[in-house]
């Protein structure tokens, strides 16, 4: 049985670096046998959802990844400025996604969004945000590897050691072969990681899923740069432009003759499937936050005293000169309330009856919402229509 998915899969949410949908993606995987599929857009999980959706219509385990831009180590070289080291990041569950929400966050409403894109983030921000999350470095696109292909062991080692001390067993060395030459540098990445218990795993990345989409990927380049195809510079091309490197999927049979050398690489994908067993996303149910309630009291009891209370006030004071009658208001009333509460949303309506308090007690102006029972909160001044 097929037991090999791809770790490293981008999909058009990489934003102007990726050709293929999810749902292409996650169809491929099914069609050929595979158990599960990763989505690892660069810096972003606006796919999340949708991919999730599309493994799940498919068959197929989802692992929700990103794939983070990451600096050179302090005192460390940088080998080529504005070309920071990546890193694959994969959620064991719902404490990685919101590890990998956090990471997302910090940098896309960072002022210095485009430098840490390109100079990495740094070493600091995968401390503070690891909890949850299987690293991967990223092949001959991570600090590891690049070291090793710059004939820098120490500083290769270096990193394997941080690597190692911050994600323990949860950390990988990404193994590509792409070419002959690259039998040698994946032996010498795995001397390096076994001195820290670092084990590889068989990696192919994947922007695209045909050969024919591959030039796509320059015209992207081009459009986000404003550049002619001629112009657009290699370290903002996937793999740097590096044309030894294909882009587009392969099939499991592809990746077993590929790493035919290292079989246990392409086993040990089973193993960082398992550990991300733990579905990351909500299944479709509402998630409220907690209110504070009067105890036995639940949600739909404390909405209907409050739009009753709203009402009666707004009856007393605001209508004089009353168009219906009063009991065609509490009909009303209790008709959206019936709705409201069959649909789930009686939590929601109290936590904006919340915020609406807390608006005017301190002063902030608050915009009459549309005709709903919201109307009739003491909180919010507005006569039913």
């Amino acid at each position: 049985m097929n037991q090999f998915a791809h770790l490293h899969v981008h999909s058009h949410y990489t934003l102007l670096g990726g050709t293929a949908s999810v749902f292409d993606l996650a169809n491929r995987a099914a069609a050929e046998g595979m158990p599960a599929l990763a989505l690892t857009d660069t810096a972003v999980l606006i796919g999340a959802v949708q991919f999730q959706k599309a493994c799940t219509q498919a068959g197929i385990q989802p692992l929700i990844g990103m794939t983070l831009p990451v600096a050179a180590p302090a005192g460390e070289m940088h080998l080529t400025p504005d070309m920071a080291g990546q890193m694959v990041l994969l959620a064991t569950g719902p404490t990685g996604y919101q590890s990998l929400c956090r990471l997302s966050s910090a940098i896309q409403s960072s002022p210095a969004r485009e430098q840490l894109l390109r100079q990495g983030v740094p070493w600091e921000w995968l401390k503070e945000n690891q909890d949850g999350l299987i690293a991967l470095d990223a092949g001959r696109m991570g600090w590891t590897e690049r070291y090793v292909r710059a004939d820098n062991r120490p500083a290769a080692v270096r990193f394997a050691s941080r690597l190692a001390g911050l994600f323990g067993e949860r950390a990988y060395l990404s193994l590509e072969l792409h070419g002959r030459a690259d039998t040698v540098i994946a032996r010498e990445l795995i001397t390096v990681g076994e001195r820290f218990g670092l084990t590889a795993v068989a990696v192919h990345p994947i922007y695209c899923l045909e050969p024919a989409d591959a030039p796509h990927l320059r015209l992207l380049a081009a459009i986000d740069h404003n550049c002619p195809l001629a112009g657009v510079p290699n370290e903002t091309l996937p793999v740097w432009g590096d044309t030894a490197v294909p882009l587009h999927w392969h099939s499991p049979d592809q990746i077993v003759a590929q790493f035919a050398a290292f079989p246990e690489a392409v086993a040990r994908v089973a193993e960082v499937v398992g550990q991300c067993n733990t579905p990351c996303l909500p299944d479709g149910r509402a998630i409220w936050p907690k209110l504070e309630l009067p105890a036995g009291q639940l949600p739909a009891e404390a909405l209907a005293i409050q739009a009753q209370s709203g009402l009666e006030k707004r009856i007393d004071i605001s209508i004089t000169d009353h168009r219906l009658p009063i009991t065609d208001y509490q009909t009303r009333l209790q008709h959206e309330l019936t709705a409201i509460i069959a649909q789930g949303f009686a939590p929601l309506f109290l936590l904006v009856a919340d915020i609406t308090r807390f608006a005017r007690e301190t002063a902030v102006p608050v915009t009459p919402v549309a005709a709903s029972p919201i109307h009739w909160w003491p909180t919010v001044w507005a006569s039913p229509r």
